[in-house]
C-alpha cells in the first residue's frame, strides 16, 4: 500500500485534475504562509474541511453526516520543490486530510489545493486498515462502558465505586477478538476496535488539590478489559477474570526537601534569533514546526561555515513509538503500545510550564490542530489551539575545551553553551520529553526522556517473574509493575552537503601482523543497498552519511550516527506485536528517499495484520550509492521495574547523536569565547 495509494496521496500532485463535483468548492482562502513547510492555520483547515465535507454531502455514494476527521494537516510539497524554492516564490499549498465513518467501517483520504480550493482526490483506504483513535470516540465509548452492567458489577465485586473509577482507552493490540465473538460482527476481525482498561480514582475530579492530583494509574483494577465495537458502539467482549484488592495509594507526598530557586537570566538578551518558526542560533540555521502524528519536526537543518549555510538535514523527527509487556497473562499479551500511528503523539503535546518543563529562558511556540470532530459550537474553524507546545532555550553546558600550556601552566578554557528544542507528550500512564540539543562544535544529540507512571497490576503475594512488586499500601496491598520495552524509531533524512549521499559503516578492531601488540584500527565499509544493521558496542559501530564533497584531507565530508540507548526484543521472533513493529528488530535501517515513506510501521499500523513500513521499504533493495539517503535509528530500552520507580518514574534517558567526521577542516568550536574575551582582544 506504502508505494501505490499512499505515495500517491501523500505527496502533493498538483497536476492532477481535480475530482469530480469540485464545483462545491469554497471561496479561495487567504494564504499567509510565507514558507512552503509552514502549518496550516486555522482558517486553512476551516477551508480543507468545508471542501471534503461538501463532496461527501453531494456524492450519493459517500456518507453525509458522524464523520471524523482523525488528521487534517499540511501535505508537504515534494522535497525538490523545497529544495529550490526561495524566498518570495510561490509554493504548493495542500492539506491531508482523513475522513472515518465508524458505521461504515470506512476511511478516505483527501487531497485538497488550498490554492485553487480544490479536492485533488479522495481515495478509501483498503478494508482493515485504521486511522489512529479519536478523542471523541473515547468519549462516546467511554459512556458506553459507563452504562453496561457486566462492568458495573464487575467493579463493585473489586470494591470499586463505577462513578469513581477511570477509564484508560487503548488501541486493540496485538490480539484479536475471540472467533466466535468476531463471526458474529458484520466486519469479523476488521471491526473498528478500543479496548478499556479500569482504574480507581477513589474520588470526584473536584475533590482533588491540584498541587498534589491523584494518580489513579497507581490503583489498577486487576481482571478486566472492556472491548468496544467502534462500528455499532456497543460492548462486544469483556474480561472478568482474576479479583485482587485495589490499593489506596495516593501516588503524592508532601514536599519536604525545597529546592533553592536557582535562576536562569541573559541580561543582555538571548543568542537565539527566531523569525517566526525560522530559528538561528550561533552557527545553526533550521525550521522548526509541530506536527500533529509526529511531534516536533526539524527542517532544513543547516550549518554556517566561513559564511557558507552547508546542509546537513532536510528533516528530523521521530517517526513510530512501540512499547510492549513481557507478562504472559491473557490480559496483558495484547498490550502493545505503537503511539505515533495508533495515537497520533503530536495531539497529546502538553502545555510546557517555565521552571517546571523549561527554564524562565525559554521561548514558547504555539501549535494549531484539527479537531476530529471538525467545525462545531465548542471549535468554529475546526481548530484547536495547542499553547506553548514547543520551546528552545539555551542554557550552560560545563567545559566546552580546554588546555594549559605546558610551559608555564596558562590556561585557555571555553564555556559550553547548547540550544535546547524540545517538546513532551503524555499518553496514558507515560510522558515522554523529546530534546534535540545543538551544540557549538556542530554536533546534535537527541535525548528522550521517559517518566510518568509505571503501567501497574493488582497482584497477591504470588510470585510473578515479569511483573515485580513495586508498590505496597497501608494496608499491605500490593502493586506490580510489569516488565516492558520501549523501541523509539527516529526517521533522520541526513542532506550532508546535499542530497546525493553514500552510506557508511565504521568498526573498530585489533590490527594483526604489525608486529605491535599494541595496534588497532577503524575499518569501514559502504553500505550500497537498503536494509538494516544492528548495533555492535564491542566493536564500536556506527554510520556515517558521506557528502559528494570533499574535505582538506581528500575525504569526503560526512556526518557520523553514534548509537545511545540500544535494546533487542525479547519476545518471541513470531509474536504479533513485534510484526507490527518490525523495525525494532534492529538499530539501523537505511533507505533511498521515496515520497510518501515517512512512517517506520507504516501508515496505518492501528489494527494493521499484515507487514508495513520499513520492511516494505527494503523490500526492493534499491542502491544507495550517491542517492538521497535516508537513515532510520531505533533507540531502545529494556525496563525492569523497581520500587523506587513508585509511585511515579523518576526520568530514564535514551538517544543517539548525530557528530561531523571530515564535515569541517578543524574544530569549528575553536573560535568560541564569551564578551569578556572578545573585549580583552
Amino acid at each position: 500500500m506504502e508505494r501505490s495509494l499512499l505515495v500517491c496521496l501523500v505527496c502533493v500532485a498538483l497536476a492532477l485534475p481535480a475530482v469530480a463535483n469540485s464545483a462545491h468548492a469554497s471561496l479561495p482562502v487567504e494564504i499567509t504562509a510565507t514558507h512552503p513547510l509552514e502549518p496550516l492555520t486555522a482558517l486553512e483547515m476551516k477551508a480543507a474541511y468545508e471542501i471534503v465535507t461538501a463532496r461527501f454531502k453531494s456524492d450519493p455514494d459517500l456518507p453525509d453526516d458522524k464523520l471524523r476527521f482523525p488528521m487534517l494537516v499540511l501535505s508537504e510539497p515534494p522535497k525538490q520543490t523545497v529544495l529550490v524554492w526561495k524566498s518570495g516564490d510561490t509554493f504548493p499549498r495542500v492539506a491531508y486530510v482523513e475522513v472515518l465513518h465508524n458505521e461504515s467501517n470506512r476511511t478516505w483520504v483527501a487531497l485538497i489545493d488550498l490554492r485553487q480550493s480544490k479536492l485533488i482526490s479522495l481515495e478509501q483506504i483498503p478494508e482493515g486498515a485504521q486511522p489512529a483513535l479519536t478523542d471523541s470516540e473515547s468519549k462516546e465509548a467511554e459512556a458506553i462502558i459507563r452504562a453496561y452492567k457486566p462492568w458495573q458489577d464487575a467493579m463493585r465485586a473489586r470494591g470499586v465505586n463505577p462513578d469513581l473509577a477511570y477509564l484508560d482507552y487503548w488501541a486493540p493490540g496485538d490480539a484479536p477478538l475471540p472467533d466466535e465473538v468476531a463471526a458474529l460482527l458484520p466486519h469479523g476481525q476488521n471491526t473498528r476496535l478500543l479496548r478499556y482498561l479500569t482504574f480507581d480514582r477513589g474520588a470526584k475530579l473536584d475533590a482533588f488539590d491540584p498541587l498534589a492530583p491523584q494518580n489513579p494509574y497507581d490503583r489498577p483494577v486487576e481482571g478486566v478489559v472492556v472491548t468496544v465495537d467502534m462500528n455499532a458502539g456497543a460492548v462486544v467482549h469483556m474480561t472478568d477474570t482474576v479479583v485482587h484488592p485495589v490499593s489506596s495509594e495516593s501516588g503524592n507526598a508532601a514536599a519536604t526537601v525545597v529546592l533553592k530557586p536557582l535562576i536562569s537570566e541573559q541580561p543582555r538578551g538571548s543568542d537565539i534569533d527566531r523569525q517566526g518558526r525560522l530559528v538561528r542560533w550561533h552557527n545553526w540555521q533550521f525550521y522548526v514546526a509541530l506536527h500533529p502524528r509526529e511531534g516536533l519536526v526539524l527542517y532544513d537543518v543547516r550549518f554556517a561555515d566561513h559564511g557558507t549555510l552547508r546542509p546537513i538535514a532536510y528533516r528530523l523527527s521521530l517517526s513510530e513509538a512501540y512499547v510492549y509487556y513481557g507478562l504472559g497473562e491473557e490480559n496483558w499479551v495484547w498490550r502493545g503500545a505503537l503511539d505515533v500511528g495508533e495515537y497520533n503523539a503530536g495531539m497529546w503535546a502538553q502545555t510546557l510550564k517555565v521552571n517546571q518543563d523549561v527554564p524562565e529562558n525559554a521561548q514558547l511556540l504555539d501549535a494549531v490542530f484539527f479537531s476530529d470532530t471538525g467545525a462545531d459550537a465548542a471549535y468554529e474553524t475546526g481548530a484547536r489551539d495547542f499553547p506553548a507546545t514547543v520551546a528552545l532555550y539555551e542554557r550552560d553546558a560545563g567545559i566546552l575545551w580546554s588546555r594549559t600550556d605546558p610551559s608555564n601552566s596558562e590556561r585557555d578554557t571555553r564555556y559550553a553553551r547548547e540550544l535546547v528544542v524540545t517538546w513532551n507528550c503524555w499518553i496514558g500512564n507515560y510522558v515522554y520529553s523529546f530534546d534535540w540539543i545543538f551544540k557549538l562544535d556542530g554536533s546534535i544529540e537527541t535525548r528522550v526522556l521517559l517518566t510518568g507512571t509505571t503501567l501497574n497490576r493488582g497482584t497477591n503475594d504470588a510470585s510473578e517473574p515479569s511483573a515485580p512488586k513495586v508498590g505496597i499500601d497501608t494496608k499491605g496491598v500490593l502493586v506490580a509493575a510489569p516488565n516492558h520495552q520501549h523501541f523509539l524509531s527516529f526517521r533522520l533524512d541526513l542532506d550532508v552537503d546535499g542530497p546525493l549521499n553514500d552510506m557508511m559503516e565504521m568498526e573498530v578492531a585489533h590490527l594483526p601482523n604489525t608486529g605491535f601488540k599494541n595496534s588497532f584500527t577503524a575499518t569501514m565499509h559502504y553500505i550500497d543497498r537498503e536494509g538494516f544493521r544492528d548495533a555492535n558496542p564491542f566493536t564500536l559501530r556506527h554510520w556515517h552519511v558521506e557528502g559528494s564533497n570533499k574535505n582538506a584531507f581528500g575525504k569526503p565530508t560526512s556526518y557520523a550516527l553514534e548509537p545511545g540507548g540500544v535494546a533487542v526484543p525479547y519476545s518471541a521472533p513470531d509474536f504479533p506485536g513485534l510484526t507490527r513493529a518490525a523495525f525494532a528488530q534492529h538499530q539501523l535501517w537505511v533507505t533511498q528517499y521515496k515520497e510518501g515513506e515517512m512512517y517506520a510501521a507504516g501508515p496505518f499500523p492501528n489494527q494493521a495484520r499484515a507487514v508495513a513500513g520499513l520492511p516494505e521499504f527494503v523490500k526492493d533493495a534499491a542502491s544507495l550509492a550517491k542517492q538521497d539517503v535516508v537513515v532510520w535509528y531505533t533507540a531502545g530500552y529494556t525496563h525492569v521495574t523497581r520500587p523506587e520507580e513508585f509511585p511515579v518514574m523518576s526520568a530514564e534517558t535514551i538517544g543517539f547523536r548525530l557528530v561531523p567526521r571530515g564535515f569541517f577542516t578543524r574544530n569549528p568550536a575553536l573560535d568560541v569565547g564569551d564578551e569578556s574575551r572578545n573585549a580583552g582582544n
